[in-house]
């Protein structure tokens, strides 16, 4: 069964487009889309700065393994090879949101009606927040920022589902969730392993 199907359909199909907007209050959904596009590009862009930095930090820091090797210092070998995980755990994480981020900017530049963009919100939503928690203690800068995204795609899923008629499963939405995390975990596991290749040879 696809997760579409799982999602509860109330009342008639709302054939619309994105730009009708609640009675009460008349936002309309395409420009706050567009926001949440205009946000998630600018993290995209940040995140990968931050793997770039990461990169650089890291074999800068091999270096550093080589050089203690080379004159036998074995306490600051451990404290480089301290360095070296905590730099793979981070650059996992950041590549685990970029995946996340791009993917959902794929899907939402592709939302045909209110039916595509509460299946896609339901889960996304679940998705950066758990991706913001993770962030948190090693980019505290990005929390306010990833807050907000959660503000709007929260907004987003509950107008899109009232507009369209829709009642929102979060039981499917949030099994769909562990699902894509754990998909994308997996790929960006693969993906530091690719930009750290020296490293993972070496350990």
């Amino acid at each position: 069964m696809s997760f579409g199907s799982r999602w509860i359909k109330s009342g008639s199909i709302v054939e619309s487009n994105m730009e009708s907007c609640l009675p009460k209050y008349c936002i309309p959904l395409k420009p706050r889309i567009n926001e949440v596009l205009r946000q998630i590009e600018v993290q995209i862009s940040r995140l990968g700065d931050v793997i770039n930095g990461l990169i650089s930090k890291d074999e800068e820091t091999f270096r550093k393994i080589m050089f203690s090797i080379k004159e036998n210092d074995t306490q600051y070998h451990k404290t480089l090879s301290s360095d070296i995980f905590e730099i793979r755990k981070v650059s996992t994480i950041v590549n685990l949101s970029l995946i996340v981020f791009k993917k959902l900017e794929t899907q939402l530049k592709r939302v045909s009606d209110f039916g595509d963009l509460v299946n896609i919100l339901g889960p996304s939503l679940t998705v950066v927040k758990n991706l913001r928690a993770s962030l948190i203690p090693y980019l505290p800068q990005i929390g306010g920022e990833l807050g907000s995204i959660s503000e709007l795609l929260g907004g987003l899923l509950i107008d899109a589902g009232q507009v369209g008629g829709y009642t929102i499963n979060f039981s499917a939405a949030n099994e769909e969730a562990v699902h894509l995390l754990k998909e994308a975990s997996l790929v960006a596991e693969l993906k530091t392993k690719e930009e750290l290749s020296d490293l993972i040879n070496y350990d």
